[in-house]
């Protein structure tokens, strides 16, 4: 290196540290400086610089530089800079003692720099502080589920014992949902529940319907009110409400009410039966009164047929291979109102109503097939049209207009023979009863619907019939099969996934009265 070049590598070694004291914002003091072309030199610096902001510091630029300097990735040495400042320099332009412009600017990550020691050790802390947190909090959520669990399948608290057999009882009880008991509880608390079942079933082999009622006495006809006559036949409807409606409708004759009928489904009309359920429709004419009943759990619709001869069952036209809906009877018998009445082969609850299990007596001939174990015979003999409750092996069907297979009865005799869940938990129900004076009732409960209607406990589904004077009473298939169909429409909310119900082997219907 020749002493030019030596002279001009100092003087831009020291106007490069004079320009990064300047960019620090340090006073500078030239009068020290003993060579008068440096002082001079350093003052065009100066001059270059004094419009550089403190917020974002950028290279130097000197008066005679045409070229706006590149940014830099990083701090370079003097040393670096004296190999590199001829690859920057723009060609035919030199800096401050003629060496090239060197951009000294910094970008915001090479001044912020790495972590320190203390700060990644501070944020792996917090870390750790955090995972120990989720931990903690899954570890409750855990524990309380835990706890939970235990409590309810085996604490003896009475209250949780009860739910807990209603629980069971419920799933067990279905075809296609019994794994939400088998999955989470032990079998032999599941067998313990179930064993109370088998108990009442036993209990029910020996209850049979009687009917051991006096015929009341011949009185003289005597001429009475028809408003009088009418409540004395359809004392359901005698409450203040109807006859209310009687008077704003001026109906007061025998033939004004014998054309009474309406339909309100939707309960605008507010009235209500001696019982204070709603009233939501009537049709003297064909001697049937549609209720809505309610309970705690559940939401239903019962009807209420005066003449027992109107009640009919009727087989699907595909018995042996499938089953019909609802809609499909009621319109192949002209119903005025239908209910499901027989249980069928249901394997895993995808069955096709094809498969009747138990009798199925229509005029006296069994389409079905008897099945003794565990069952019950519900029928309507032809000559008396009563309702008889008795045990399989003892029916002579050919006595019967009518007659089903299933489980359990609810009230024999005036009697209810069910407690409680009877081990069949909540669930929606199908049952009908007869009165002493021959009117006929046909109780659909709606259920499995969160926020609507869970269902009903056996007993609860007896009550609601001995409310209205039911004098026998029996348990229909129920689940996801009940449903009811009135004037043109399904009138009930069935719980099967099509929301239309099961294809059914058979249906009871109520067919209009004779003219």
């Amino acid at each position: 290196m020749d002493e030019k070049d030596l002279v001009g590598e100092m003087a831009a070694r020291k106007a490069i540290e004079l320009v990064e004291a300047i960019e620090r914002g340090e006073s500078v003091d030239l009068s020290s400086s003993t060579d008068s072309t440096l002082a001079a030199n350093v003052q065009e610096v100066q001059a270059a610089t004094e419009g550089f902001s403190d917020s974002q510091p950028e290279a130097p630029v000197m008066p005679e530089a045409q070229q706006e300097p590149e940014v830099a990735d990083e701090v370079e040495t003097p040393e670096d800079l004296s190999d590199e400042a001829s690859e920057e320099q723009v060609e035919g332009e030199e800096g401050v003692f003629g060496q090239p412009i060197v951009n000294l600017s910094l970008d915001d990550e090479d001044l912020e720099g790495e972590p320190s020691d203390e700060e990644e050790e501070e944020g792996g802390k917090k870390k750790k502080k955090k995972r120990k947190k989720r931990f903690v909090i899954l570890g409750i959520i855990f524990g309380f589920l835990a706890a939970s669990y235990l409590t309810f399948v085996f604490a003896p608290i009475p209250f949780v014992r009860k739910w807990r057999n209603i629980y069971i009882e419920t799933a067990m009880s279905t075809n296609s949902h019994q794994w939400l008991a088998t999955w989470f509880i032990p079998h032999w608390i599941i067998d313990e529940v179930m064993e109370s079942l088998r108990k009442a079933r036993e209990e029910q082999k020996t209850l049979e319907s009687s009917w051991n009622v006096s015929s009341p006495s011949p009185t003289p006809e005597v001429i009475v009110d028809p408003v009088d006559e009418f409540f004395e036949k359809y004392w359901e409807l005698n409450s203040k409400s109807f006859r209310s409606y009687l008077e704003k409708h001026s109906i007061d004759t025998k033939e004004e009410l014998q054309n009474i009928k309406f339909k309100d489904l939707d309960w605008n009309m507010k009235l209500k039966t001696k019982k204070k359920d709603k009233i939501l429709a009537c049709d003297i004419k064909n001697n049937l009164v549609l209720v809505g009943v309610e309970g705690s759990t559940y939401v239903g619709k019962l009807a209420i047929v005066k003449e027992p001869e109107q009640v009919c069952l009727g087989k699907s036209r595909y018995l042996g291979s499938k089953g019909e809906i609802i809609d499909g009877f009621a319109e192949n018998y002209n119903a005025l109102l239908a209910i499901n009445a027989s249980g069928f082969t249901d394997v895993g609850g995808h069955g096709s109503g094809g498969d009747v299990k138990g009798a199925l007596v229509i005029d006296g001939v069994d389409y079905g097939k008897q099945n003794i174990a565990d069952s019950k015979f519900f029928g309507m003999k032809k000559k008396t049209n009563k309702f008889y409750i008795a045990n399989p092996w003892n029916v002579d069907t050919s006595k019967f207009r009518w007659g089903v297979q299933f489980f359990p009865a609810l009230v024999v005799d005036g009697k209810c023979v069910v407690a409680g869940t009877y081990g069949l938990g909540i669930q929606p129900r199908t049952a009908v009863g007869q009165a002493k004076d021959g009117t006929f009732y046909m109780l659909i409960v709606d259920g499995r619907q969160i926020g609507y209607s869970l269902g009903c406990t056996m007993e609860e589904c007896a009550k609601t019939l001995i409310k209205y004077k039911v004098y026998q009473a029996a348990n229909f298939d129920g689940g996801s099969s009940s449903i009811m169909w009135y004037d043109g429409e399904q009138i009930t909310r069935s719980s099967s996934p099509s929301g239309f119900g099961r294809y059914l082997p058979d249906a009871l219907y109520v067919r209009k009265a004779k003219k």
